[in-house]
């Protein structure tokens, strides 16, 4: 679902609203704000069409062929009171309260993932065996002959698998609740197949970054993971708003502070003589930007 046109005349929108109802186009009309109207395109494919109906329009608005309203059946005809109930329901529909409202509750997938997180902490905290198989490497980074060896002996879920690796309550705790919160968000916009898709782009992306730049091996969290989804929601609300996508300013000003004090933190050693793998970090944050970027470019051109 995504916005295509904010009209100041209700009697305007109104009026491009009926014409795409009359094309079969699925829409809705909701007012924003107190002068605002802003028409939104349920099916993303049929956008391009409703994309040219809207340059079409714009060019003449008072064409007659956009006083064109939906061909009636005579066996759903109903009486003139609820035909007008009908017609200013779009008044009332409010598709942002819509929005926040689904976002309260998890994906599919989502919950799926921190599932598969929770019981991945405790399996691999019980056996040093099951912790070492879901490392990126099992090598000592000082052999650097030996780096990634076993992903090239077929081993491959390596280049995801550290995401499941959790060292502490807190540090599971921390990273299954921001997962919830920008992984469901995605999930209800996009599906559960891209959020997988996502995932674990970002999560090979980000685990080879900390891994080739550092050489270390013993590294894990979703937390690559999770800068990815920030990226890709805080650069997709800048450039392509109509996508629906919003995090809070102050959630951008706390999670892009904590990624700068992180290398800092390192700078000194790190938490207990415990580094972060800032690089995890860096990696999920350029994919998820660059990814929305792109995304957020493809749309605006069209």
């Amino acid at each position: 679902m995504r916005n295509i046109a904010i009209f100041e005349e209700e009697k305007i929108a109104l009026r491009f609203w009926n014409y795409l109802q009359s094309e079969g186009i699925k829409s809705t009309l909701e007012e924003e704000g107190t002068k605002d109207w802003v028409i939104w395109v349920v099916d993303e494919e049929e956008i391009p069409s409703a994309t040219l109906l809207l340059k079409k329009f714009n060019t003449n608005p008072d064409d007659p062929i956009f006083s064109r309203t939906i061909k009636s059946n005579p066996k759903q005809n109903q009486n003139k009171e609820s035909n007008s109930k009908k017609k200013s329901r779009f008044k009332n529909y409010s598709l942002k309260e819509k929005w926040r409202i689904q976002d309260r509750g998890f994906g599919i997938a989502c919950l799926c993932i921190i599932i598969i997180s929770i019981g991945a902490y405790f399996l691999s905290n019980a056996s040093i065996e099951i912790k070492e198989n879901l490392l990126i490497s099992e090598q000592n980074y000082l052999q650097s002959d030996d780096r990634l060896s076993e992903v090239f002996d077929g081993q491959i879920w390596r280049l995801v698998s550290p995401i499941f690796v959790h060292y502490s309550f807190f540090h599971i705790g921390m990273n299954m609740y921001i997962l919830s919160i920008f992984g469901s968000q995605i999930e209800k916009r996009k599906g559960s197949r891209f959020l997988v898709l996502f995932i674990l782009l970002t999560a090979t992306i980000s685990n080879l970054a900390e891994y080739k730049i550092t050489g270390n091996n013993e590294f894990g969290g979703m937390s690559g993971v999770n800068y990815g989804l920030f990226g890709y929601i805080w650069i997709k609300s800048k450039f392509d708003p109509g996508d629906g996508l919003f995090i809070d300013q102050i959630n951008v000003v706390i999670l892009m502070g904590w990624f700068f004090i992180c290398f800092v933190i390192n700078g000194f050693g790190g938490v207990g003589g415990v580094g972060i793998a800032n690089w995890v970090h860096a990696g999920g944050l350029i994919t998820g930007s660059v990814w929305a970027y792109i995304s957020a470019r493809k749309w605006t051109r069209n």
